[in-house]
């Protein structure tokens, strides 16, 4: 195995033989070799597994064998994932199930986070620590200044223990106001602010519940607390957004604590958001991942409604309508606004980074999308540790995928605004990796004092130094190439059905058969499990999906309009050519054939017969002349296209007197050829009988109908037709 992966130390291996190949173990990940040859192995990708990812270990009995394995080693990981391992002899299993205990189920400071250290190759100007500085931060954001203050109160923890050292408050609000505030929030996690519009003066700040009870206790300083708050943003009403349901709220009331009540809190107002608990998570995150698992290598079409039952996207619509609702109070009232839940480092840190991240195009960056998670998550003390559930069996109650869930919800909303983000599905599913990998130090842990105690940033390297100079990050693999740092206003999300879908590169990462490429037809499967050895970036961006969809749909309609043009220029071509048989048909087989000139007019070529009998028929024009009328052919420029008939019409006969008589000094050619069509339609009109009236009756309804078109038509004086 020397050579396949610098973390490897042959030393640290281990080896159970059996009759395929080799399974391999260091202190950060599981192998399986596949003996190829005598001295040649194979690393087979599908059993890349890092110890942290594991969750459980359990040796089977293969009950319906009648050849292969004695024995089956399953693992589940905590991502959605579960291999099989099997053993010839029940010996070599029992011996797998121990080592793999052994390491997996283990103190935290014996994981490999601790002995990672970055490439030479992977070198930065500056430490991935080091990249968010809390006042730097405040500085980018206008703070502090006349109204609001940088409160040192938490220097050492003893304010709140889960707090930051530094947090910013009302400059009226002394540090024994806030002792008191600690005291009556829970968790002493009181009111501070985390996001300040520098326009407006719009505020957000986060918090935990507070002490209410049964009895409604009230602290006079947390109510002053508040008004001052309202008071900030002139006098608007401020909303607090309760993350819970209100049946949730009132049953923490039974335990002594509950929510604010709006008759203590002047110009407040109080909203719940119906976002599940952590209880409600972990069983929803479950069932999607049974639904995942259970789709097997064949597609049988039922995967959307499995997935969708389990009730994960129902709680991610959830997250997206509260985000909604608190960005357009912030961005479109100017308001400033509060967020709770029960302790404020759960539903709380989804709703205050979300929003932030929907208001402010700096936390859209790749960069600035690693600040927003070092504050609202890491800094603000969300409990990596405890809902992660690292180096923990399964079964733990506080194990919860809640940042996951915050994760797939960012997925949403780079869906639904491709140009907006810097980076793509492919660094949200990096990060979601290597929460549970323990191979970086940057969600070890519950709070900012924790790590300080372990000293992470000394025996720890960053994700985010990883992330940004590891040869993945240099390729541009987790950068958005449609991004736009032009369009830097405020989004908001959508949560109907259409806007939220299955998380494909997380949900079906370890999926290797075409169900895959069914779900998601916009990406590639991985050609292996582990990021480092990422695959090439897919073709087709899904955030271009609807785009895409649309434009081929227009494209699509524009060809059936067009096909249904030809089809009509044809049936009128068709038409043109039976009205021409017809009129053949009504003057006799004995009369001559009647063709469409290009003028559209009707011309007669006579043979040497019909010359020769002209001068013997009467002159049609001096028989009309007698009732003041000469019928003449004419050859209308305006009339449309699909005129299949020559009109007629009757003129005076002085009129065609002086029109013959102005060409009558050139010469007599044209009288001649008028004289002859005339004695040739004279002599149809004698033997044409019956059928020369029917047509002579549909030219004259054809043209009533042009003048009553023509009549139906007025131009004003601008130039317009107006009906």
């Amino acid at each position: 195995v020397k050579g396949l992966d610098p973390a490897i130390n042959p030393s640290e291996r281990i080896k159970l033989r059996s009759s395929k190949g080799s399974f391999v173990t260091t202190n950060y990940r599981l192998y399986y070799l596949r003996k190829k040859s005598k001295d040649k192995w194979k690393l087979d990708p599908l059993t890349h597994i890092p110890l942290g990812e594991i969750d459980r270990v359990e040796m089977k009995e293969n009950r319906y064998r009648r050849k292969g394995p004695v024995m089956w080693l399953e693992l589940g990981c905590k991502g959605v994932r579960v291999v099989r391992f099997g053993f010839m002899k029940e010996s070599l299993c029992e011996r797998a199930l121990r080592l793999i205990s052994a390491f997996t189920f283990a103190d935290l400071e014996l994981s490999f986070s601790f002995q990672y250290k970055l490439h030479d190759a992977f070198k930065l100007p500056f430490d991935g620590w080091s990249l968010y500085d809390a006042k730097a931060e405040y500085r980018r954001l206008g703070l502090p200044n006349s109204t609001l203050r940088l409160s040192e109160a938490n220097m050492e923890y003893k304010l709140c223990s889960t707090y930051p050292r530094e947090f910013v408050v009302p400059s009226s609000i002394s540090d024994e106001d806030l002792e008191s505030i600690a005291k009556f929030r829970s968790r002493g996690r009181i009111p501070v602010l985390v996001w300040h519009d520098r326009v407006t003066g719009a505020t957000i700040w986060r918090c935990s519940q507070p002490r209410v009870g049964l009895q409604y206790a009230r602290n006079k300083s947390d109510e002053e607390l508040l008004d001052k708050v309202s008071e900030l943003n002139g006098r608007k009403k401020l909303i607090i957004y309760d993350a819970r349901p209100l049946k949730n709220a009132l049953a923490n009331k039974a335990v002594g604590k509950g929510y604010e009540e709006s008759s203590y809190y002047r110009n407040t107002e109080i909203r719940f958001m119906n976002i599940e608990n952590i209880h409600r998570v972990r069983e929803s995150y479950n069932h999607a991942r049974k639904a995942t698992l259970e789709c097997g290598q064949e597609w049988d079409g039922r995967f959307h409604a499995r997935f969708e039952s389990s009730g994960w996207l129902k709680h991610i619509r959830t997250i997206l309508k509260a985000t909604y609702e608190m960005t357009a109070r912030v961005n479109m009232c100017g308001a400033s606004i509060v967020s709770h839940c029960s302790d404020g480092w759960d539903r709380t840190a989804q709703l205050i980074a979300s929003t932030e991240m929907c208001l402010d195009p700096y936390f859209r960056t790749i960069k600035g999308f690693f600040c927003l998670i070092e504050k609202e998550w890491l800094s603000f003390g969300h409990q990596f540790y405890k809902r992660v559930g690292h180096m923990k069996p399964v079964g733990d109650q506080d194990i919860s995928p809640i940042f996951i869930q915050w994760l797939d919800m960012v997925w949403q909303i780079t869906r639904q605004f491709p140009t907006a983000f810097e980076f793509n599905s492919r660094m949200l599913c990096a990060i979601a990796y290597h929460t549970t990998s323990l191979r970086f130090g940057t969600f070890l842990y519950d709070c900012d004092r924790e790590r300080r105690e372990k000293k992470i940033r000394k025996h720890t390297v960053s994700l985010w130094s990883y992330l940004i100079a590891s040869p993945a990050a240099r390729r541009g693999d987790f950068t958005n190439p449609l991004y736009d740092r032009q369009k830097d206003g405020v989004i908001y999300p959508s949560w109907g059905n259409a806007y939220v879908g299955v998380w494909s590169d997380y949900w079906l990462m370890h999926c290797h058969s075409p169900i895959r490429l069914t779900v998601a037809k916009d990406k590639l499967p991985p050609g292996t499990l582990h990021v480092d050895q990422l695959p090439k970036r897919p073709q087709d961006l899904s955030g271009c999906e609807n785009l895409v969809h649309g434009l081929r749909k227009e494209l699509r309609d524009q060809k059936i309009k067009a096909q249904l043009a030809e089809r009509r220029i044809e049936e009128m071509n068709r038409e043109m050519e039976r009205l021409k048989s017809e009129l053949r048909e009504m003057n006799g087989p004995e009369k001559k054939e009647l063709d469409m000139d290009d003028d559209g007019a009707i011309a007669a070529d006579a043979d040497a017969d019909a010359d020769a009998g002209a001068d013997a028929q009467p002159n049609p024009i001096a028989s009309t002349e007698e009732e003041g009328f000469v019928a003449v052919d004419i050859n209308d420029a305006a009339a449309p296209e699909t005129e299949t008939e020559t009109e007629t019409e009757m003129l005076p006969a002085d009129t065609i007197k002086h029109a013959v008589d102005m060409d009558d000094h050139d010469d007599d050619t044209k009288l001649n050829a008028t004289e002859e069509e005339a004695a040739l339609k004279t002599e149809d009109d004698a033997g044409g009988g019956a059928a020369e009236g029917q047509l002579q009756q549909h030219e004259q309804q054809q043209k009533q109908n042009d003048d009553k078109s023509r009549d139906d038509v007025q131009v004003s004086e601008d130039g317009d037709v107006l009906a």
